[in-house]
């Protein structure tokens, strides 16, 4: 069963490893996990510039991300759209997700990795222009 507006809204802000799916050159998919952050109706995201996700992307600027819990009841959101290169602080991008995906300390720790220019990193975000849930229904 589809999730509400507010349902899909919610899950989206959970801490969830994601799976985010390109074409590759030979017009294969490729699929690989990787960390979101959800705001202002777009999941925001970083890799490096020389992935084979982004190498995708850059031929083909076009993405979809699949959330979904592993646990009952089973929930999913998946979404598709646009990628693009976003200019937001990279820092602050990467000290967001790996607090809520590490903890405090370890988060903070992780993201200094990232304080300064980083010339082979990317920030970059997918805008929805479809979104797809399923939910399990309580019994």
């Amino acid at each position: 069963m589809p999730m509400t507006a507010e349902h899909i809204e919610e899950f989206l802000t959970q801490t969830q490893v994601a799976v985010v799916c390109t074409v590759d050159a030979d017009g294969n998919p490729r699929s690989a996990p990787i960390w979101y952050q959800w705001e202002d109706g777009a999941a925001y995201l970083f890799t490096g510039r020389g992935t084979l996700k982004w190498r995708n992307i850059l031929r083909h600027p076009y993405a979809s991300l699949c959330l979904d819990k592993r646990e009952l009841p089973y929930e999913s959101v998946m979404i598709d759209g646009p990628v693009e290169e976003v200019d937001k602080p990279l820092y602050d991008l990467v000290l967001a997700m790996a607090v809520r995906y590490y903890g405090e300390e370890k988060g903070r720790a992780f993201a200094e990795n990232y304080r300064g220019e980083q010339k082979g990193v990317v920030a970059f975000k997918i805008v929805p222009k479809r979104i797809v849930s399923v939910a399990e229904e309580d019994e």
